[in-house]
């Protein structure tokens, strides 16, 4: 065995595998499904490997989604991108949202393929993850798997400005990555928040879930920057990265492309961007969507029957409340018995109702003969 890869056998859990999709890789877990039930492809967030989807040797299996996954027969695919963890034997500090789309959409498809049809999966990412929510959806379609749909866990919906950008620039390491461990003048250190965040999950639980030595250690990790997708100077090339190339990058105004995306949002004001706000922001990009895949095609929408049209209009209203529920926590709702039981029983009851919106606006326009030109 080559010293990278002994040295990346080595810091792998006993679950966890390093696999290369298309020029990048990640550690993975892999849990296939029971029979013929969907597979969960969990993308983390800034600053963290996946491990926050399963846990590390030792913890409560019940504090993590994993466990209620299996319980209810749902597979789990957990991929964790390049960063500075001791397991990847070079760094990526150039790595794109496109390159992490490519990636999952390789590893996904790779692991998927042998499995028995059908084959379903459904896409949930967590904070940062949002960003990459339509390179995976869209890269999976191509590859003969379409998702169900995207579950956003406190994710960042694909707009410029909805992340805080240092007005001088991020902090980056010397290898040019992401810092969310450096010190900022007036601000507090991101992994203090964290830290903080997951001390009231353990408080809500009434026990320790994640000890902080164990958290810095197995789970923290600085990030390749332009998977933030934001508009930044970047130090570590003396260049900037300006709006139009973030919503080039994140395909924001190409509202079709976007995947139906089911909402789970925090409760608590240490996290008020996504408790107050996610809902209506992902239930915008799902009303395009639903507008540009169904409507906008309809060459006379003067001829739709009026009672199926009331029909698409109420549909369309009550996307939504529809489409969002909430679990008690903050940024790590999902961490911890409680939280991890409750998010993956919204998870699974989201992906029908995405399955069923769809089948409902399909019917509406399917019962109409299409106009003559």
């Amino acid at each position: 065995m080559s010293e990278p890869a002994a040295r990346s056998a080595a810091t792998l859990f006993s679950n966890e595998l390093f696999i290369n999709g298309g020029s990048f890789p990640a550690i993975v877990f892999w849990r296939p499904p029971t029979g013929t039930n969907p597979t969960v492809v969990f993308l983390p967030g800034g600053g963290h490997l996946a491990r926050v989807a399963y846990g590390h040797p030792g913890a409560d299996p019940r504090d993590f989604l994993d466990f209620w996954l299996r319980e209810v027969g749902w597979g789990l695919l957990a991929a964790s991108y390049p960063s500075d963890h001791p397991t990847f034997p070079r760094l990526y500090p150039e790595m794109t949202v496109s390159d992490w789309g490519a990636s999952v959409t390789a590893i996904t498809l790779s692991l998927l393929a042998p499995s028995p049809e059908p084959r379903r999966v459904i896409v949930a990412g967590w904070s940062m993850a949002g960003r990459v929510a339509r390179a995976v959806c869209q890269g999976l379609a191509r590859g003969g798997l379409p998702p169900i749909g995207f579950i956003s866990l406190a994710a960042s919906a694909p707009f410029p400005g909805l992340v805080p950008v240092f007005e001088r620039g991020e902090p980056v390491t010397e290898a040019g990555l992401w810092a969310l461990s450096a010190d900022e003048p007036g601000l507090p250190r991101r992994d203090s928040n964290w830290c903080a965040e997951l001390a009231a999950q353990a408080a809500d639980n009434g026990r320790l879930i994640i000890p902080e030595d164990v958290y810095q250690r197995d789970y923290r990790v600085n990030t390749p920057l332009l998977l933030r997708g934001e508009p930044q100077f970047l130090r570590s090339r003396s260049s900037a990265v300006s709006v139009a190339d973030v919503t080039d990058e994140l395909g924001t105004f190409d509202f079709g492309s976007h995947p139906l995306t089911g909402v789970i949002a925090p409760t608590r004001p240490s996290d008020a961007r996504h408790a107050l706000t996610d809902s209506i922001t992902w239930g915008f990009l799902n009303a395009q969507h639903v507008f540009e895949r169904y409507v906008s095609g309809w060459p006379d929408l003067s001829t739709i029957d009026l009672q199926l049209w009331e029909q698409l209009r109420s549909l369309m209203l009550d996307l939504p409340r529809r489409l969002t529920r909430t679990v008690s926590g903050g940024h790590f709702f999902f961490v911890g018995e409680r939280g991890a039981e409750a998010t993956v029983r919204h998870l699974t009851d989201l992906a029908t109702e995405i399955a069923i919106l769809q089948a409902e606006v399909s019917a509406i326009f399917c019962n109409q003969p299409i106009p003559t030109q």
